[in-house]
């Protein structure tokens, strides 16, 4: 919009487009076109004609493999990059986080696509107004679905629902590659109705259409029919009429002409040459054309330069706030984060105080220094393995819509990625405070606030840690499969070597390395320290008894040499040292920092990729 808010009108133009692939196959052999301001122009042809690749050429998106000749124009200036900061794009299956309601997610788009300049009441009265022009008011508090897995809107609702969703910053170009694709005639017939109101205001639109019927056909002001790659008519759909007679192909009666003409177009499978040679000549036939040089000259007046305006983005902030919001619900409706993970982390937590009860009446023995040695490592197994595998379940699932968006220009990678971790923190930081709060006291820990909220710190950074892996793994990998067959490795050697399982200092060179790698090292050592050493009264000399059992149960003796008698000799034991307490604290929160930024560079360069 322009400073004034008056709308922006945009002529499309495009000159001498030759599209082909890697192996040279041509999908574009010299298309040339152009639509004005109020022109609903649908492109057609049979398959494999090249329309498709001529939208996606005109974004510039999905473009990978393509060798590309020619200049695309907006108001007379080339466009070199995608056009999506003026323009609108509803694609054939539109994708959305099936979790949000129709409102809810017109919101969050709503915050990343209108202009920082609209306040909050504005972006609320813009909502109202796409549910209401898209006739999405009783589908408005419904949750969105995803098709052949959870129930939820109509196709037709789902089909509005994307229009609505590109509409919402009112853009001056509008693309729409199948709109009326898996709707009934009467639905696609209002969708195209819908589509003639819009350029009526102006709106500049282009759109892929399969087969329409003869009053949708009618309704558009221009149709671009093309034939191997080459345009074999550009204008009016009354004059294509004329056009083809003209060309030796009237159309029998009571037949639709949409079909009639992709008829005489496509390649015949019994007779291909022959076939081929009847859409070359019909191109041909258009090229000597007056319909032809009636496009030219449109060509030439919307070569000249006009001002394109632009409205301010949303902050950085306001883009990442609109998405933790939308994985905040998303996370909150998924069952097997809320409630399974909460329900198996207290379950868990119940067994394990059980299983490790504590027994001591005054003072802690041997195999009961030993139990809490075990019930701190499988604090670390717990809070890693429940949480890695929780985000790797259906983090893999964003990318799709990820790519979409990204593509689209609503936000940067970056945005999504910070969005998406500072989503899962209240979920994979609360069920570890669940977990330690409920068996800290059971399996017999030292009863004190200083030491239990140290204790829950280092379970906090134990699963950030390993949350941070996840979403590293799950940012580098193209599938569950493979992020799945990474992890295991991965996280048994960092098991192996974080101090339980193997002596850390008696392990060989070429592997020891691999225990700075591990937080089940820095985690486990931690721990240790935190329950044995830094000083504390419970574990001093005479404390701990050289026997196996509680105190009133048992009278086996272990040897003298063989006995841990202080918290000091327990950490020892372990090859640990105390002198690394805040070493330890300091690099988890460096290593989930580093962590998480391969994971980004990851990302950004696969959805970079995926154009």
């Amino acid at each position: 919009m322009s400073s004034s808010d008056e709308k922006q009108l945009v002529t499309l133009h495009w000159t001498d487009l030759y599209v082909e692939t890697t192996r040279k196959r041509k999908l574009l052999n010299g298309v040339s076109g152009v639509v004005n301001p109020g022109e609903l122009c649908a492109l057609m042809g049979a398959s494999g004609a090249g329309k498709t690749t001529l939208l996606n050429t005109l974004l510039r998106r999905n473009t990978n493999g393509l060798k590309i000749k020619g200049d695309v124009y907006a108001n007379g200036q080339e466009v070199k990059r995608s056009i999506t900061g003026i323009s609108g794009y509803v694609q054939q299956e539109d994708l959305f986080l099936g979790s949000l309601t129709v409102e809810e997610h017109l919101n969050v788009q709503a915050r990343m696509r209108l202009s920082a300049t609209m306040n909050a009441h504005q972006r609320k009265e813009r909502v109202k107004e796409v549910i209401t022009s898209m006739l999405l008011e009783n589908a408005r508090k419904s949750r969105i679905g995803t098709p052949g897995i959870k129930k939820g809107i109509s196709g037709g609702e789902m089909k509005r629902l994307s229009f609505a969703t590109a509409l919402l910053k009112q853009p001056p170009l509008l693309f729409c590659d199948e709109p009326t694709t898996g709707l009934d005639s009467h639905m696609a017939l209002l969708v195209v109705k819908q589509l003639e109101l819009l350029a009526a205001e102006g709106m500049t639109i282009v759109c892929t259409i399969h087969q329409p019927n003869p009053e949708t056909f009618e309704i558009f002001d221009k149709v671009v029919f093309l034939c191997g790659g080459r345009v074999a008519y550009i204008g009016p759909p009354p004059e294509a009429v004329h056009f083809f007679a003209s060309a030796g192909h009237l159309i029998p009666e009571h037949s639709n002409p949409a079909n009639f003409f992709i008829q005489c177009l496509a390649v015949d499978p019994e007779h291909p040459e022959e076939s081929k040679q009847q859409g070359t000549a019909i191109c041909d036939a258009f090229e000597s054309s007056d319909y032809y040089h009636n496009i030219e000259m449109e060509m030439e007046e919307a070569a000249k330069p006009r001002k394109l305006y632009s409205m301010p983005p949303p902050s950085v902030f306001t883009l990442i706030f609109a998405l933790w919001k939308r994985y905040i619900i998303d996370n909150y409706r998924n069952p097997s984060v809320v409630v399974s993970k909460f329900v198996q982390k207290a379950f868990m937590a119940i067994f394990l105080g059980l299983l490790y009860l504590d027994h001591w009446e005054t003072h802690p023995t041997q195999n009961g220094v030993q139990n809490l040695k075990g019930a701190l490592f499988y604090y670390i197994s717990e809070l890693t393995y429940a949480t890695l595998y929780g985000i790797q379940t259906y983090l893999p699932g964003d990318f799709p819509l990820l790519v979409r968006e990204y593509h689209d220009g609503i936000f940067p990678t970056l945005s999504y990625y910070l969005a998406r971790i500072f989503s899962y923190l209240p979920f994979f930081s609360l069920d570890g405070i669940i977990f330690i709060s409920i068996t800290y006291w059971m399996i017999g820990l030292t009863v004190n606030a200083g030491t239990f909220f140290l204790t829950l710190l280092i379970a906090l950074l134990v699963e950030l840690s390993s949350a941070s892996l996840g979403v590293m793994i799950c940012s580098i990998t193209p599938s569950y499969s493979i992020a799945v067959s990474i992890s295991g490795p991965i996280l048994t050697l960092f098991s192996i070597t974080g101090g339980i399982f193997t002596n850390v200092a008696a392990m060989p060179g070429w592997i020891s390395w691999t225990q700075y790698l591990s937080w089940f090292r820095y985690g486990y050592e931690s721990f240790i320290i935190n329950e044995f050493g830094r000083n504390n009264s419970r574990y001093a000399e005479g404390e701990i008894l050289c026997r196996i059992g509680t105190a009133n149960w048992t009278k086996s003796i272990v040897a003298q040499d063989q006995c841990l008698k202080t918290g000091t000799e327990v950490v020892e034991s372990l090859n640990f040292h105390e002198k690394n307490w805040y070493f330890n604290l300091g690099i988890m929160p460096i290593y989930v920092l580093v962590v998480y930024s391969i994971g980004y560079i990851g990302l950004l360069f696969r959805v970079q990729r995926a154009r």
